[in-house]
This record gives C-alpha cells, structure tokens and sequence, in this order.
C-alpha cells in the first residue's frame, strides 16, 4: 500500500508536467506548507489492542501528524527547508477498586525539528513535483498517571532523540501564491499527508 500511494504521487506529478518555461517556484523563494498526517500510528495501534478491551470509561484519542514546513530555493531545483512536525495519543480507563474508582492514563507525544533537502524534479506554472530527506531532532515521551495513591507516576523520553523522513511530494498552486499540497513518505509526517502552501 506504502509503494502505491508514493507511485500515485509520482504519477499526479508526471500527468500535470510540460513544456512551458513557466515556474511555479524559482531561486529566491521561499514557500510555507501546514499538513496534516495519516496515520496516527500509535491511535491506530492501540484502538486495535484495545477492540475486545472491558476497560470501563475507555477512551483513546489522538492528535496528527500535525506539521509546518518552511522552505527556501537556493536554485530553481534544490532547496532547504525546516520541518517541525508533533502528534500524540492518549489512552484513559477506569478501574473499580475496594472503596473508590480510580482513573489511568498513558499517553505519549513527540515533536520532531528536521533539516529538510528538497530535489525539484517538475517544476512548471502550477505544479512542483520534489522528493525530500529529512534529519534532526525527534523526542517522543511516554507518561503514565493515576488518581490511585499508590500509584507510581512516570515519564519516559527517547534514548536518542533524532527523527527523520525521506519521501516525495507535490505542489499544486491555484493561484500566483496560494497552493494545496500532498506529500508520502517514511518518517516524520506520516504515511501520507496534505495541507495548504503559500508561496512569498
């Protein structure tokens, strides 16, 4: 499925390339893009440990890959750029004790800053076809709570906090400056994920 979405990516940008001498993004530019991620992997992973689950007051939830990425042209096809990217999930239930209730939480979260490298293989009037690797900072924390007294709070952070993401993306600007974009990968960002870009 992996390979599929990236080869549907790859095709949308070949499908909308040409000939015109028209760039969408050329040296000088910098370009702004907010996104939202699929799949949250650990809501996914969890909603499905938990199916059969007979937790009272079982509640999972989560938020991204949520992310903003800048970037600034060096060339007409090569440019720098910053990714910062965060999600999280959070898992809640009830246990029924001797004399009261008392509630559980886990959840974790990560936030991740990467140096991005952008290759830009299609470029024309409206649509920018690039891959992208990504290296840098990523420190995911897992806590775990409880309103029972003895209970042992905790947090966990990553042995080693890096983070990363290599993939392809597009670029489809509907005006001079105001653009939707769609990008797949590994890393950072999820699967597959899509917002708005806007180009100055």
């Amino acid at each position: 499925m992996k390979k599929t979405i990236i080869s549907a990516i790859a095709a949308f940008g070949i499908m909308f390339s040409n000939t015109a001498s028209a760039q969408a993004l050329e040296e000088g530019n910098l370009v702004f893009d907010v996104y939202y991620g699929f799949p949250n992997l650990y809501t996914t992973v969890f909603k499905a440990a938990y199916t059969q689950g007979t937790e009272e007051g079982l509640s999972i939830s989560g938020i991204g890959p949520v992310g903003f990425r800048a970037e600034y042209l060096l060339a007409d096809k090569i440019g720098l750029g910053l990714d910062i990217g965060f999600n999280n999930t959070k898992v809640s239930y009830i246990e029924t004790g001797l004399l009261e209730d008392y509630t559980y939480d886990f959840s974790t979260k990560k936030i991740g800053v990467l140096l991005t490298f952008n290759y830009h293989f299609i470029d024309n009037d409206q649509v920018d076809f690039y891959g992208v690797f990504g290296v840098g900072y990523g420190n995911r924390t897992f806590s775990f709570e409880s309103s029972d007294p003895s209970y042992t709070q905790a947090e966990i952070s990553s042995l080693i906090p890096i983070a990363s993401r290599i993939g392809v993306g597009v670029r489809y600007f509907l005006t001079d400056n105001l653009g939707i974009n769609v990008a797949a990968g590994f890393g950072q960002g999820g699967i597959l994920n899509a917002g708005l870009s806007v180009k100055i």
